[in-house]
């Protein structure tokens, strides 16, 4: 065979090389760009009385612009701490597929498995180590109960040097705005008619009692000043700011709430102890015994609320409102221990999205 026709055949089979060799590439990229974009969860968007917001279908974008280095945690991972907690789930009843749900559906599945309306809870969710924040009827009108008291304590921390307040002295509370006489009669009794602010940071966040909260609130001018101050730490995109005078309130406002908390942990590393050891056994602690919760719960008739930093492997904070859980309603005066129940069983559902999906 002379020497052209074999140079031409080895062109040939180079040229050939070449053309598979870009074709590989290009399918390549396209299936890995293919793969990356279903991995984001459905954009199945839904008004505010369904759950979805964009908040959730726009954070991984939005995470991975803003921290390249945080990987996604690969399926095998997910699958492998599903397994480990199999029998905890089992145990509770509270199996869901975790590892391919998006936390929304996962606490929507939980509802529709239990009868309660959407409309009847309300989350924010967030991972301060990504940014990453996801919610569910964030902007709803929800009653706050005595979470109020946890931005309060804050402020009087904030304004503490500027009132020249002190941690000795004993203040009055016998003239303190009262919701419930007998309860404001046993602390004047208690107390001597007199309480230190740790005495009422203590009572008021461990305990979560009117009296104490109400006399902290005259070392700021009042109900009626503090109210005007809540803006401090934020304003919820919704109707309702902060908390309004009728006590109604956001996640989104109180997610803001807990980030300043987050970032100012020493600063207010007394009002962290106090809501570190409240509630032993309830609310956000129910189904979660060997974590370190941080809470503040808060009740009243219908409502049964809990704002949290969790401290998982991957810390998150967590302000989770709910409504009529158990049958209550406006009107009624006891708390429902089904609806304890459900806030606690709430509670598992969402950290075990986030041990699935968040924790390293």
């Amino acid at each position: 065979m002379n020497k052209k026709i074999i140079t031409w055949i080895l062109s040939l089979l180079v040229l050939f090389a070449v053309v598979l060799f870009a074709t590989a590439l290009y399918f390549g990229q396209f299936s890995d760009t293919q793969a990356r974009a279903t991995s984001l969860p459905s954009a199945q968007l839904e008004s505010n009385e369904g759950s979805f917001t964009t908040n959730e279908i726009t954070a991984a974008s939005e995470v991975s612009s803003k921290n390249p280095s945080v990987v996604s945690k690969s399926a095998e991972a997910k699958q492998a701490v599903m397994d480990a907690d199999l029998a905890t789930m089992d145990a509770y009843g509270l199996y869901y597929d975790y590892a391919n749900m998006s936390l929304s559906q996962v606490v929507q599945a939980y509802l529709d498995e239990f009868g309660i309306d959407h409309s009847q809870v309300a989350f924010s969710y967030k991972n301060p180590a990504t940014g990453e924040l996801i919610e569910m009827n964030e902007t709803q009108a929800m009653t706050a109960g005595s979470t109020y008291k946890l931005p309060l304590n804050m402020m009087v921390v904030d304004d503490f040097k500027k009132l020249n307040l002190s941690m000795t002295e004993r203040y009055d509370i016998t003239n303190t705005y009262y919701e419930y006489d007998g309860e404001h009669n046993n602390y004047v009794a208690a107390f001597g008619g007199a309480m230190t602010i740790p005495e009422m940071q203590e009572y008021s966040l461990v305990y979560s009692e009117n009296t104490p909260a109400y006399a902290l609130a005259d070392r700021l001018g009042g109900m009626d000043e503090v109210y005007k101050m809540y803006g401090r730490y934020g304003e919820s995109k919704g109707e309702i700011k902060t908390i309004s005078q009728e006590n109604r309130t956001t996640t989104n406002y109180y997610i803001q709430v807990l980030q300043h908390l987050w970032d100012k942990k020493e600063k207010y590393k007394d009002i962290r102890y106090y809501i570190g050891v409240s509630f032993p056994g309830e609310y956000y602690k129910k189904y979660l015994p060997d974590l370190h919760i941080e809470q503040k719960p808060g009740y009243v008739n219908e409502a049964l609320n809990v704002d949290a930093i969790v401290y998982e492997e991957t810390p998150y904070l967590i302000a989770l409102y709910t409504a009529g859980l158990g049958g209550t309603t406006t009107e009624s005066t006891e708390i429902s221990g089904v609806g304890l129940v459900q806030v606690g069983q709430l509670a598992y559902v969402i950290n075990e999205w986030h041990r699935v999906n968040m924790n390293p």
